[in-house]
């Protein structure tokens, strides 16, 4: 490893004395060097983009920690850009389970209080768990219908699993050549099922059904797939530092490549801290005495009772953790090194760092040095983020930081972020639903214009056939005898050819029904039944049968736009010339494919000329 601690030369500077100097400059909390993420290029496009946001076009990261809630709020812009709106961070009470009815009322409270209604948002649940995995997979071609057995079956040679009590999703990256061959890269990720459907059942309890559920690497993925962080022609790396252990996510052009955790953490440095103290004094020094000497390191850090009880500065205690920052160090570069080498991909050429204390810019230097890359801390809200707007231009770096997550989390789509609720063979059996509906609604308006085509021909024989009988009316009426005949003949063909009209029009009534129907059905609107007949429609006491049909359908999409697409699929029904009344029976939000739409009853009448 690059920059090694060489503590006895006298001639080497090792990269733990140099970050040692810049504890002790006193413009350390100086302003920060540019990264990518506030390039010039970033605040142009800033430019470019609408201020102006709806209700609909809102998304909330909802980040349930041991010891607080997080919530972050995001508008979009354009496309797949996001602006921040909001943020905030709740205590959650000690010995409140999450399971209980208190944290409960605590959670729909602070959702009240920061989404509203929560109807006119989406919202993205984080799921942390120890049996969570995220690999990055080859699988050979193959078609559609073999996919997710293909991806099933190399991830269960990596990471056996229980498919009753696991959720397998993955999204395929783009193809690859491996030793000749072409191949497809996948990132797949498996989660209990349990802990999902846990999640998801609180949040409808409290009447705030979540959008989806994700993995934090897949939270950090969204702030490179929105451009929220710049990483163009550039393979990126995340470093989180944990508790008791740290992950490191790797990203090339925006796609989550690699994720790794390694068994090291804060602790780590703790202990080192311990064991260095340890050697040089008597006084006993304990875990939560060394994390919060650790602490004080930090951008935003204040003096605690430990530095002068122990009498170590900040100095100090950085030389004293090096061992472990080194250890730590060490197991990225190797991971970066497998990577490059054992995998063939780009090498890293970036890593930003960040954890939930309050991280000090020797960290990052550290890390930056021994790895002989570009470093920074991860801060995604700094104000010099043409996205963050104003909203955390008063928060400190550690507030910040601890917010990336959440942040990621509120940037999820499940157009580009993978949705443990709605997993990749789900997506597939609704895309293959649409393209299914779509080729009958196609074959049906092929099948409606050449109804049509027949029906205005027959209705031209017909009219021909009416001047010619009214022509020879008239010379039977002057008492042209000689014409009777033959006049008579052609009435009894025409009334064959009315019969004939009848039974075309009684036969082919239903699907000509049905294509005006597929015509007027918008894309988000979807029909489940429609019966015809007598007395289907809706009639006063005392009058006829009405003869007319119900209608059964959903609508999907965003909640505030159902009311108005039904209302518009209405007018649209009315004013055909084939449907007299229509009039709404019953209209109801209910579940459908893990979201909400709107069910409805519509009874329509036939026009007069058609019954």
């Amino acid at each position: 490893m690059g920059g090694c601690l060489v503590l006895s030369s006298s001639k080497e500077i090792s990269s733990t004395e140099k970050l040692l100097d810049l504890i002790r400059n006193d413009d350390q909390q100086g302003k920060l060097p540019d990264t990518p993420t506030t390039s010039q290029s970033r605040k142009t496009k800033k430019n470019n983009v609408p201020g102006l946001l709806t209700g609909k076009n809102v998304s909330v990261g909802v980040d349930i920690g041991r010891d607080e809630l997080k919530l972050v709020k995001v508008g979009r812009l354009s496309g797949s850009q996001r602006e921040l709106l909001d943020y905030k961070k709740v205590p959650i009470k000690a010995g409140m389970s999450s399971n209980s009815p208190a944290f409960a009322g605590f959670l729909r409270s602070e959702l009240d209080l920061f989404c509203g209604s929560g109807k006119a948002v989406d919202l993205w649940g984080l799921i942390q768990s120890e049996k969570v995995d995220v690999q990055n997979i080859r699988i050979p071609k193959v078609g559609k219908k073999q996919l997710e057995n293909a991806v099933s079956w190399t991830v269960k040679k990596n990471t056996p699993f229980s498919e009753e009590k696991t959720v397998l999703d993955f999204e395929i990256q783009g193809e690859v050549i491996e030793s000749g061959v072409r191949k497809l890269s996948v990132l797949a990720c498996i989660a209990p099922k349990r802990e999902i459907e846990e999640m998801e059942d609180l949040f409808n309890e409290i009447g705030f059904p979540l959008t989806g559920i994700t993995l934090i690497p897949f939270a950090l993925q969204n702030l490179f797939r929105t451009d929220w962080i710049s990483s163009v022609d550039q393979t990126v790396a995340t470093l989180y530092i944990g508790n008791d252990s740290s992950r490191i996510d790797i990203f090339s052009d925006g796609n989550l490549t690699m994720s790794r955790v390694i068994k090291a953490g804060v602790e780590s440095m703790a202990d080192s801290l311990m064991e260095e103290y340890a050697a040089s004094s008597s006084d006993m020094m304990t875990l939560d005495n060394a994390k919060r000497l650790i602490y004080t390191l930090g951008y935003d850090a204040q003096p605690v009772e430990e530095s002068a009880r122990f009498g170590l500065d900040k100095e100090k205690i950085f030389e004293m953790i090096s061992p472990a920052l080194k250890r730590l160090v060490g197991q990225v570069e190797r991971t970066f090194e497998h990577y490059a080498v054992t995998l063939g991909s780009d090498r890293v050429s970036f890593i930003y760092v960040f954890c939930d204390m309050d991280i000090c810019r020797p960290f990052i230097d550290y890390v930056g040095n021994e790895l002989r890359i570009g470093s920074e801390v991860l801060d995604p809200l700094s104000p010099e983020n043409p996205y963050s707007g104003n909203a955390a231009s008063d928060a400190s770096v550690s507030h910040r930081v601890s917010l990336v997550s959440t942040l990621g989390l509120a940037l999820s789509d499940t157009a580009y972020t993978p949705n443990l609720i709605f997993p990749f063979s789900d997506k597939e059996k609704l895309k293959n639903i649409k393209t299914f509906n779509r080729v009958i609604i196609s074959t049906f308006a092929v099948v409606m214009l050449l109804l049509f085509g027949i029906f205005f021909w027959l209705g031209g024989v017909v009219d021909k056939k009416e001047v010619k009988l009214a022509g020879l009316e008239q010379q039977m009426d002057k008492g042209i005898q000689a014409i009777e005949t033959p006049a008579r003949n052609l009435v009894t063909e025409i009334t064959g050819n009315r019969l004939t009209l009848k039974k075309f029009k009684d036969r082919y009534f239903g699907l000509a029904i049905i294509g005006e129907l597929s015509k007027l059905t918008p894309e988000k609107l979807s029909l489940l039944s429609v019966k015809a007949g007598e007395e289907m429609a809706v009639k006063k006491e005392g009058e006829k049968p009405a003869k007319g049909m119900i209608i059964q359908g959903i609508v999907e999409g965003a909640p505030g736009s159902f009311e108005p697409v039904l209302a518009k699929y209405v007018l649209a029904l009315s004013k055909s010339p084939m449907f007299n009344k229509v009039s709404i029976d019953k209209s109801s939000v209910g579940p459908f494919h893990a979201s909400e739409a709107l069910h409805f009853t519509l009874f329509v009448d036939f026009a007069e000329e058609l019954k």
